[in-house]
């Protein structure tokens, strides 16, 4: 992103953790003249991300001042301008709750606010104990990735009302490289591993980065997923054991600073580059390979109806037909398809 971008008609929204990935991309969207929405849990946690946020640009407009006051001395070359104002607010969310996605849903509609981008960039690494929400379903899967495609859903009219170039971004993870696709484990009911579980989510959302990108196909609405690169964020800070070691190794030995690690966050959300691409997977800043798994379209079929059929009675015609489906054509899956390897 070569050209400076401006954002100040752009209104983005990003389910947001308090440290890391998300923080660095709401700050720089921010700072660039967007105007944020942090949907997240906790207001007092986010608050505090939003007064560090402004803090840091300060700091960082103060030190580019010093820098080209001697740039001015030396070169008769222009200052830096005003330090910008900072237009990022808190919206309370809980994407463990179906109750609590639809009301978020409700109040943004309400607020008559327009939607341009919209980053799912919330990602859970849930107890080492297979743990069920209030909704019925498996944490990672709920709040990963099915909450995140309720709340997409919910938020499409507004999104197509703002096109043409609006973007939905899943930030997923190389992790969905060591994951698998087996319907009848979906919620753990045979077996479970945080890891794996944690993997399964994230290849669920570039599986469905597939799958809207096709179903919102000629309406100008990108849809990506992408890698942030290895970053050491707060869900990894409460692991232990054995599970601790093993990612502190590998964040060690990789891991990239959250700054960095939202540099190709920023990329799939602004770069107007790839204004009318879609369904494409990032990592490293530009469009790679996601793994073959999360590319069979038989199973992202599989995936989308599954889906479907769970939020089903979350939904109605008239969310639906923004994807060009109907309450009555939701199937449910038979034996032979849930035990499909």
């Amino acid at each position: 992103m070569s050209t400076p971008l401006d954002l100040s008609k752009r209104f983005l929204q990003l389910l947001f953790f308090y440290s890391g990935i998300g923080y660095e991309t709401a700050k720089k969207i921010a700072q660039l003249g967007g105007r944020v929405i942090l949907a997240c849990r906790s207001e007092e946690r986010a608050k505090s991300a939003i007064e560090n946020m402004k803090k840091d640009t300060r700091e960082k407009f103060a030190n580019m001042k010093k820098k080209q006051y001697y740039m001015l001395l030396l070169f008769n070359q222009e200052s830096a301008g005003e330090v910008p104002e900072l237009n990022i607010e808190f919206m309370q969310l809980d994407l463990a709750s179906f109750e609590s996605t639809i009301e978020f849903a409700r109040r943004y509609k309400d607020r008559g606010l327009p939607l341009h981008v919209l980053i799912c960039n919330a990602g859970l690494l849930g107890p080492d104990d297979r743990t069920m929400t209030a909704d019925g379903f498996e944490l990672h899967f709920q709040v990963n990735y099915l909450s995140h495609f309720l709340l997409t859903l919910l938020l499409l009219p507004l999104l197509k009302e703002s096109a043409p170039n609006c973007r939905i971004i899943n930030v997923s993870s190389e992790a969905h490289k060591w994951s698998e696709f087996k319907l009848d484990n979906i919620q753990g009911q045979k077996a479970y591993g945080v890891n794996k579980f944690y993997g399964n989510s994230k290849l669920y959302q570039v599986m469905n980065m597939h799958s809207l990108s096709k179903k919102l196909e000629g309406q100008r609405i990108s849809v990506f997923s992408l890698h942030p690169g290895f970053v050491e964020t707060e869900i990894f800070r409460e692991r232990t054991g054995c599970n601790a070691a093993c990612i502190g190794c590998c964040l060690a030995v990789a891991s990239k600073d959250p700054e960095s690690g939202a540099r190709t966050s920023l990329i799939a959300a602004l770069d107007p580059k790839y204004d009318d691409k879609t369904a494409l997977y990032f990592m490293a800043g530009k469009p790679a390979n996601s793994t073959n798994l999360s590319r069979n379209t038989d199973k992202q079929d599989i995936l989308w109806t599954y889906s479907l059929q769970c939020l089903k009675k979350n939904l109605n015609d008239v969310i639906l037909q923004n994807i060009g489906e109907k309450l009555e054509s939701i199937k449910e899956l038979g034996d032979d398809t849930m035990t499909k390897e």
